[in-house]
């Protein structure tokens, strides 16, 4: 009798400790992976740490005024999350923190292989969507309550409290976060707004134009008006990224073009209107793309034109080269683009 009571007490413990560990570790799995640094193929173009700004730092400093997390933070692990933009969840789901569709999630996903494969990742309607559900999901999780004791000035102690506090497992994260702010002055965004900074980057590049006026005053004029630095693509083709305030006449009275140059090298119908963030082109495009991109699979939602834009080659080439018969293309096509 002894013994059976022995072995009935020694099997209650293993079903106890058996029950306590399977909790633990379920906890490790959903605290750790909920944001995720994604290792799926970059989609997009990386963008610039201006151009980045440029879009989205009006943005971080409307979520620092609500929620109290430097703008200067967000920006950062934005940038360094979704590869300035370009990986493959935050051109396909919005989503630039590697959200994943954990914690009763019911909105759309989009799937990429990170720890497991085709594991589901939060796809927001837009970027802003994407860093509001960021911000809420800090501020109204105990685990990181110890960050809204700091300053939202103290960059450098919200990137060490965000590693206390098990937002990310690799030691070198705060550091990561530290040397963006730093590299790119992000801290500027935690005190001044993003129009006052716009407009002190203008003013200077104005200064700078006006400096190296050279033979002609005319072209010095020129140069002082552009408000904002031209790209140079990898086929080195001149390029502007569009804000929400830019339209096609803009964009031709700010670079002393035509509408009619800009439509036909960006392959724009007439009427066309511009979306924010979209790449437009100062110059004609090629006739094809670079050795390393001899072709392209078509995803789904794309087009001829947006395809021409990623490439910097011409629709008329792309339809020549593959012989299309239209203009419409399908998922899983293969476009030879050299």
């Amino acid at each position: 009798m002894p013994n059976a009571i022995i072995r009935q007490d020694f099997s209650r413990l293993i079903r106890r400790a058996t029950a306590f560990f399977i909790v633990a570790a379920l906890h490790a799995v959903v605290s750790v992976s909920v944001f995720a640094r994604v290792n799926c193929p970059d989609q997009g173009r990386r963008l610039s740490a201006d151009e980045y700004c440029r879009l989205y730092a009006e943005e971080a400093q409307r979520q620092m005024k609500k929620y109290g997390i430097p703008a200067s933070i967000t920006l950062a692990q934005g940038m360094f999350e979704s590869g300035y933009g370009s990986s493959y969840i935050a051109v396909k789901g919005n989503n630039h923190f590697g959200i994943k569709a954990y914690h009763g999630w019911t909105g759309a996903v989009v799937r990429c292989d990170d720890d497991d494969r085709a594991e589901p990742f939060c796809k927001f309607s837009s970027v802003k969507e994407g860093y509001e559900y960021h911000s809420k999901f800090l501020r109204e999780s105990t685990r990181y309550a110890s960050l809204f004791k700091l300053s939202s000035t103290d960059y450098k102690g919200w990137a060490k409290g965000l590693q206390k506090c098990g937002y990310a497992t690799n030691p070198k994260y705060p550091q990561l976060l530290i040397d963006v702010i730093e590299r790119y002055d992000l801290a500027a965004y935690d005190k001044t707004s993003t129009k006052t900074l716009a407009k002190a980057s203008d003013k200077k590049k104005a200064q700078t134009a006006s400096k190296s006026k050279s033979n002609s005053r005319s072209r010095g004029k020129a140069s002082a008006t552009i408000a904002r630095p031209v790209q140079k693509s990898s086929q080195r083709l001149k390029y502007v990224v569009t804000t929400r305030m830019d339209n096609l006449s803009s964009l031709a009275k700010e670079f002393h073009l035509s509408e009619r140059q800009l439509r036909n090298w960006n392959d724009l119908p007439k009427g066309y209107q511009l979306h924010e963030g979209e790449i437009v082109y100062l110059q004609g495009k090629r006739e094809k793309s670079e050795r390393a991109f001899p072709t392209h699979k078509v995803a789904l939602g794309e087009s001829l034109q947006s395809i021409s834009q990623r490439y910097g080659v011409t629709v008329k080439s792309i339809v020549r080269r593959n012989k299309l018969r239209s203009a419409t293309v399908q998922p899983g096509q293969v476009l030879k683009l050299r």
